[in-house]
């Protein structure tokens, strides 16, 4: 009786020791999984799991500096737009920067600028309005395209004398609507009024336009050139 008494006693214990222990063996079983799981995530703060490089590094971020105006104004040399070439530096008398749109990979700036040609004679200054895109590279930003949006020039035109000006090419001509004007080409066979109270005036393409002024003294009028299409 004593011997069955015991048996049941070691077998009792048993049980028990196996009703504490076992839920903790499991947890720790469990636990060293988890951790094997999360040993390749790492969280960022603010946002959700970023998977690790194979180096086990976070991807890289663009960290070069951004293209500013005296950038952008050394990388315009060698650069063309219809009716102008960016020959030298000395030929920015202004510049700046009027807007800009970012993403990760690309930059658009919006500059406008105020040139001179540096093999010019008198003060025949050109304004013109453009694009210039940048890309990312490796290491930097590197321009990718310039655009233009327009390009104005001023010229002078004495009274009652027709006047040639040679076009700009794939460009459309605006005239200013400051001084009354008649234009003709040999593109056409007909006459173009502009001037105040007509309103904005966008003459056909042409190789180049004939001009004369109405008025009794001599007048300076501005061009705006506009890349066609």
């Amino acid at each position: 009786m004593k011997k069955f008494l015991l048996v049941l006693f070691l077998f009792i214990v048993v049980v028990v020791v196996m009703m504490l222990f076992i839920p903790v063996t499991r947890t720790l079983i469990l636990n060293l999984d988890l951790n094997k799981v999360l040993s390749g995530i790492h969280f960022r703060s603010g946002s959700g799991p970023v998977s690790k490089t194979a180096e086990g590094n976070q991807p890289s971020q663009k960290t070069f500096p951004e293209p500013g105006i005296e950038r952008i104004k050394s990388d315009l040399i060698g650069k063309q737009i219809p009716g102008w070439s960016f020959d030298r530096i000395t030929e920015f008398r202004q510049a700046a920067i009027t807007s800009i749109a970012r993403t990760d990979e690309r930059i658009d700036f919006r500059l406008d600028l105020h040139m001179l040609p540096y093999n010019s004679k008198d003060e025949s200054y050109y304004d013109t309005q453009i694009f210039a895109t940048y890309l990312a590279g490796e290491d930097d930003w590197y321009l990718n395209k310039v655009e233009e949006i327009f390009i104005t020039f001023d010229i002078q035109i004495p009274p009652g004398r027709w006047v040639t000006i040679n076009s700009v090419p794939n460009c459309s001509l605006q005239p200013d609507e400051k001084n009354n004007l008649v234009w003709t080409s040999k593109t056409w066979d007909y006459e173009i009024i502009s001037g105040p109270g007509i309103g904005e005036v966008i003459l056909p393409p042409a190789a180049s336009y004939d001009v004369k002024a109405r008025a009794k003294h001599p007048v300076r009028i501005k061009l705006k050139f506009r890349p066609a299409g």
